[in-house]
């Protein structure tokens, strides 16, 4: 590049300088007479009788006058003859004085033609100035065209190839020139391309792995806790019988422990699942009334209270993953709030709402756009043991059913309100 552009410049400068150089020298030819042939005319016109050499003869470079010595005109080769001594001084001509035998028989006055011959080189440099602009014009007009194919386009194409590949667009290959300067660049482009797809597809694989292993545990926890469970129940049963308070609140302690470890592993399992795309969720045209039951399941310690009934109509649900949603929604309450739970319901056109209303003292207002995030919990529940997962897979599950969530403070406490689609 560096040396095209020095081999350009030259170029410029000696198309610019050239006409210049050829009008100074066409000058000083034309204001250059041949002596020897000036010498040869004066030989000739001595020699003659009549002091008569005719320009043709010669031929001679140059138009002249010839008088005798009286100052007469003899001969001129040119129409604008200088016909005195006089006139020939003021025009500067080159005036001979001509003899015969050791006498002065006349002058030869040679023309100066050099103003004329001026406008004939100042018009020809014109001519030759303008072809040099010319030609400059489209020297750096090729340069700026091979620039452009060579370099800028090239580099655009580079630059749009990078953005792709920064936007995850890892299909599309560069195509490789390697006439352009970036041609060695590209193939060294297109192969970290590939090697980014191939770690990408590695980095997807891996992260498989590991949500199937989450995915496995959870499941494989899930079968010793509801071992734990079951046995609690059972010593809880045998130490109401023996009236055993104390041996009685710590089983209850178990069987409660128990029940968070199974919620916490229900939610893990869900997101992995959801993550996987394997968890499923069959939305079917459902009667309303089986979401108070789905409700009263999810209530074990019996906080929440109806001051309405809710509507007999015609939903969508999968009663599973509606199931899943209540619980993850009335153990938040059980666990950061533990008042009592109002349940409230209306129905617009669209939808059947649920609202299920605490009095826990709600989430500070600039953390409320984000507690349905993955991993996301408020401020104000720190020292209380939980992953962030229960809102994110009630908002998840509540999609995949074609419905709604809706998170806000009322009253002092924390609201949920869910949107069930109406068949």
């Amino acid at each position: 590049m560096k040396k095209s552009l020095i081999y350009i410049v030259i170029i410029t400068v000696i198309l610019m300088l050239l006409p210049p150089v050829i009008r100074d020298f066409n000058k000083h030819k034309a204001s250059t007479l041949d002596v020897v042939e000036v010498n040869q005319l004066v030989s000739e016109i001595e020699k003659s009788d009549s002091l008569i050499v005719s320009k043709s003869s010669g031929p001679y470079s140059f138009n002249y006058t010839i008088l005798d010595k009286d100052g007469k005109i003899i001969y001129s080769s040119t129409v604008d003859e200088a016909n005195s001594i006089v006139t020939a001084t003021k025009n500067r001509d080159t005036i001979r004085d001509l003899y015969k035998d050791g006498e002065q028989v006349g002058w030869l006055i040679i023309h100066n033609e050099i103003s004329e011959l001026e406008a004939k080189i100042n018009q020809y440099y014109a001519k030759m100035y303008v072809l040099s602009l010319i030609a400059v014009l489209v020297l750096w007009l090729g340069y700026a065209a091979f620039i452009y194919f060579r370099v800028i386009r090239p580099f655009d194409k580079m630059r749009d190839f990078a953005s792709a590949v920064a936007a995850g667009d890892l299909d599309k290959p560069l195509e490789m020139d390697r006439k352009n300067i970036f041609g060695a660049f590209t193939e060294s482009f297109d192969i970290m391309r590939d090697e980014l797809a191939i770690a990408r597809k590695r980095e997807y694989e891996a992260n498989v792995s590991k949500r199937e292993l989450v995915a496995q545990l959870s499941h494989d926890i899930k079968t010793p806790v509801a071992s734990i469970k079951a046995m609690s129940e059972v010593l809880e049963a045998k130490s109401m019988q023996a009236q055993d308070d104390f041996t009685n609140s710590k089983v209850k302690s178990i069987g409660a422990k128990a029940d968070q470890i199974d919620a916490l592993v229900n939610n893990l399992f869900a997101s992995t699942l959801k993550e996987l795309e394997q968890l499923e969720v069959n939305a079917i045209e459902t009667e309303s009334t089986v979401i108070k039951t789905l409700i009263e399941n999810a209530d074990y310690a019996s906080k929440v209270e109806y001051t309405e009934e809710i509507p007999g109509c015609l939903v969508l649900l999968d009663k599973l993953r509606a199931g899943q949603v209540f619980t993850n929604i009335i153990y938040n309450s059980y666990k950061y709030a533990n008042t009592k739970i109002k349940l409230t319901t209306h129905m617009d056109e669209e939808f059947l709402y649920i609202s299920l209303a605490d009095k826990g003292g709600g989430v500070p207002e600039d953390e409320l756009p984000f507690v349905m995030e993955k991993f996301r919990r408020g401020s104000n529940a720190k020292g209380i043991e939980g992953s962030g997962l229960g809102l994110n897979i009630s908002r998840n599950l509540m999609q995949d059913m074609k419905g709604m969530i809706i998170c806000e403070n009322e009253d002092g406490g924390f609201k949920v309100t869910l949107g069930f689609k109406l068949s």
